[in-house]
């Protein structure tokens, strides 16, 4: 019959690491000293990486898409405000009661002189007004000479009802609220040096655009002289402002949380020893250090996707030190020296741990190609990370394990160890997986293809404002100000004309109308903006106030006199909307904030009315922000799906040539695809769309679910080698790599689940789908790996029963039972 041969390289592999842990245990200061020196360099690297979650953290320069973006701000400047939105309770006037609008004007004024990077602050006492005089257009702002009476004010409001270029912009239909609108100079995606307050204050978050103009907003709206004055804002400003500081506040303390949790379950698990607490500690510690510093050598930004990350990195090096802490006490616990513990410990455990980190860390660098740039910079750093973690388990755990006596521990009675909770229990499964092998592997079957059924109903959406719960500050202002006033994302189309002043042509603006009427059909969009508006509120102001020309001028000549009859009146607001040239022109549409897939079936029917209406002479491209949320959302869908697979292949790759067996290393996926699969069957089934985050669960979780399955399928593959029994295999692996394990699974569940403490919505769902999905895999680990391996034997054919066989098996059965 055949016999399993562990490999010549694992067994070269197996010496080599304990050795080196024999001479790093002997060496350890000289360790240490090394350890804190790169420790020093990477902590003045860390310090190099900054905080950015605008769309220059997620797009290459070289994207088509944000090119786009990126011409249009050339063109038109910077497309970031900040709107707020005020009301005066108990004032039968509101807005425009004659003292409030006083102090809306002195607020306007307020917020154009002190606002760090505004370009220029629009309300109700700084808009232009325009009204005809004969041939003459007079353009004038009320702020800047208020009326002295209150019927002249609201006069002055009736006048501007009338006019619909305010309506749901600056005013509410009903006169009931008011708002005030800062562009901005500067964009979140500017150059560091160019968003900078204070040039030599550094690159903190209080001296960075955009959180020193939104932090001037919230101060100068909190001021006593605004009392009685209620105030809603958000607006792209306070979007990044509150993105950043969620990343900058919670980044660090989801770290402590989950290594808290981490440590209580490892001190609980290894009975109080202080090796279950400074360990861990230390590895994580080393490891974070070092890939916050790798990220800032490489110029990586702190964006929303990075705050996975310490969570994850610690507990994936808490995960790695409890295996080696787990075969280092056993080993003590049976009487070895603690030199002699630690070489074993490597040689047993090493060389798994390694498997491990490999498959953990191709599982996240498959997504290196993502054409979302901070999805592939995620996918280098949390590899790298991950294989960090791995360095500072087996170099600086390793020299902490060797502090201390070196003398031996006595043997603890075999009575002492089956008496435990955790030995009865693995003993049972041991039991259960014998007897039960054709069931396991039938019912695990039945509940993949139902998983499979409610996988195939799974679709990719997202929306910006419910990434925050329901309590923060910037989510239940969005609301309401969406609720009264309008959409808060834009989405812009630009037309390119042929020629220089092309666009005066009616033509165009003709053609640009239509659309600009057809997008104001959807209830997404809840207010439009052109120059078409500009021209037709001077039309109607030529011709007495009258709604019924409230049009677009009837011929060219009209159109070029309007125009030039603006600009000599001083107005200022075509900058907005044409480029000098003339040659360009842009719709802009406010969309509510809504599911990403509600939006693509908006700009969808845009694009197909555009192309059965061709705009004449011109070219017509789709850029903004709404935009880019759709590129958003079809990268990451992409590369997710590549990421799956590739995953797979290169995992199943590794674990082939690591267990020199194509059977051996496909059947050790099972166990990983298995609760991936179950879970998105759920999500699916429930009707959950996939946002950035959830689109994460399947690489993020095959990578961390194959650790234990290497530790489980390493340990059984090497007792069969032994013992050549595969019932016996399985009983000795569980009893000795099962408790490990399962430790390791609980703190790797209840770790994520400190996402909930997140003011992140889509981060505390993703932590809990990931700490189910851990568990589910714990669970295909116990029972349907063994099951797998008892059915379909992939380690070879059992050996025959020789008498000295027997007894080995039996001697390795009663040193499980002992230890």
């Amino acid at each position: 019959m055949a016999r399993a041969d562990k490999p010549d390289y694992l067994r070269k592999l197996d010496r080599g690491f304990g050795l080196l842990g024999r001479w790093m245990a002997d060496h350890r200061l000289v360790v240490f000293a090394v350890t804190f020196a790169l420790l020093g360099a990477a902590g003045y690297f860390a310090g190099q990486a900054r905080t950015d979650n605008s769309f220059d953290a997620y797009f290459d320069a070289t994207d088509p898409s944000y090119q786009a973006y990126q011409l249009y701000q050339q063109d038109f400047g910077s497309d970031e405000v900040t709107y707020i939105l005020y009301r005066v309770p108990g004032n039968e006037n509101g807005p425009f009661d004659l003292r409030v609008m006083a102090t809306i004007a002195e607020l306007t004024r307020v917020l154009e002189s002190e606002v760090p990077f505004v370009r220029e602050v629009t309300s109700l006492t700084s808009v232009e007004f325009m009204q005809a005089h004969d041939d003459f257009l007079e353009i004038t702002e009320l702020g800047q000479e208020l009326p002295e009476t209150q019927a002249a004010l609201l006069r002055h409001r009736d006048a501007m009802l009338k006019k619909p270029l305010y309506i749901g912009s600056l005013v509410t239909a009903d006169a009931s609220h008011g708002a005030i609108i800062l562009e901005m100079s500067a964009s979140s995606s500017d150059s560091l040096d160019s968003i900078r307050l204070d040039p030599n204050g550094g690159d903190g978050l209080e001296n960075l655009y955009p959180q020193v103009s939104n932090n001037r907003v919230l101060e100068i709206l909190a001021r006593p002289e605004y009392t009685g004055i209620e105030f809603w804002w958000s607006g792209d400003v306070p979007m990044n402002a509150a993105y950043n500081q969620t990343i900058t506040d919670e980044s660090a303390l989801l770290a402590l949380l989950s290594f808290a949790v981490a440590a209580v379950i490892a001190l609980f698990c290894f009975r109080g020893q202080w090796l279950g607490l400074v360990g861990p500690l230390a590895v994580v510690i080393v490891a974070l250090v070092f890939t916050v510093g790798f990220m800032g050598l490489a110029g990586y930004k702190l964006g929303a996707l990075f705050l996975i990350a310490p969570t994850l990195l610690t507990a994936i090096g808490v995960a790695q030190s409890v295996h080696l802490i787990s075969e280092f006490s056993r080993l003590r616990e049976q009487g070895a020296q603690r030199g002699e513990a630690i070489q074993r410990t490597l040689e047993n455990v090493a060389v798994p741990c390694l498997l491990a980190a490999v498959t953990t860390a191709i599982g996240f660098a498959v997504m290196a190609g993502s054409h979302l740039r901070a999805l592939a910079e995620m996918a280098v750093y949390l590899s790298a990370g991950v294989m960090l973690s791995f360095v500072a388990s087996v170099t600086v755990m390793v020299c902490i394990m060797s502090l201390g006596r070196n003398q031996s521990t006595p043997p603890r009675e075999p009575a002492e160890r089956e008496a435990g909770i955790m030995h009865r229990l693995l003993a049972a499964l041991v039991t259960f997986n014998l007897k039960r092998r054709y069931s396991i592997v039938a019912v695990s079957a039945v509940l993949l293809l139902f998983a499979l059924a409610g996988a195939s109903k799974l679709q990719v959406s997202f929306n910006y404002l419910e990434d925050f719960k329901a309590h923060t500050q910037y989510r239940q202002h969005t609301n309401y100000l969406q609720d009264i006033m309008g959409g808060m994302l834009n989405v812009v189309f630009i037309y390119q004309a042929d020629e220089p002043e092309a666009v005066k042509s009616r033509a165009i603006l003709a053609h640009l109308e239509a659309l600009q009427n057809r997008a104001e059909q959807s209830p997404l969009v809840r207010k439009t903006y052109s120059v078409v508006d500009i021209l037709k509120d001077i039309n109607q102001s030529f011709h007495g106030d009258d709604l019924d020309y409230h049009r677009l001028p009837d011929s060219d000549e009209l159109i070029a006199q309007y125009l030039l009859l603006y600009e000599l009146s001083g107005g200022g607001e075509l900058e907005d909307y044409v480029s000098g040239d003339y040659q360009r022109t842009t719709l802009e549409l406010r969309v509510d904030m809504v599911d990403s897939a509600l939006l693509s079936e908006l700009i969808a029917e845009l694009s197909e009315y555009l192309q059965e209406n061709p705009a004449p002479q011109a070219q017509v491209k789709i850029t903004g922000i709404g935009v880019l949320w759709l590129k958003m959302s079809e990268y990451i869908a992409q590369s997710q799906i590549q990421g799956y697979a590739l995953a797979f292949i290169f995992i199943a790759i590794v674990l082939c040539l690591a267990f020199r067996s194509v059977k051996v290393g496909l059947l050790a996926m099972i166990p990983n695809l298995f609760p991936v699969v179950f879970i998105l069957g759920v999500v699916g089934e429930m009707g959950m769309h996939l946002d950035y985050f959830r689109l994460l669960l399947a690489t993020v979780a095959i990578g961390i679910a194959v650790d234990d399955t290497v530790h489980m399928t390493s340990r059984i593959r090497k007792e069969f080698i032994h013992c050549g029994n595969y019932e016996e295999a399985i009983r000795i692996g569980l009893m000795n790599v099962g408790r490990p394990v399962i430790t390791t699974s609980i703190i790797l569940s209840l770790s994520f689940l400190v996402y909930l403490a997140s003011d992140m919505a889509i981060l505390a769902s993703f932590g809990i789908l990931l700490s189910l999905t851990i568990v589910l895999a714990l669970l295909a680990d116990l029972f349907l790996l063994p099951a797998l391996v008892l059915v379909l034997q992939p380690f070879g054919s059992e050996r025959g029963r020789m008498a000295d066989e027997a007894e080995s098996r039996s001697e390795r059965l009663a040193t499980a039972k002992k230890h």
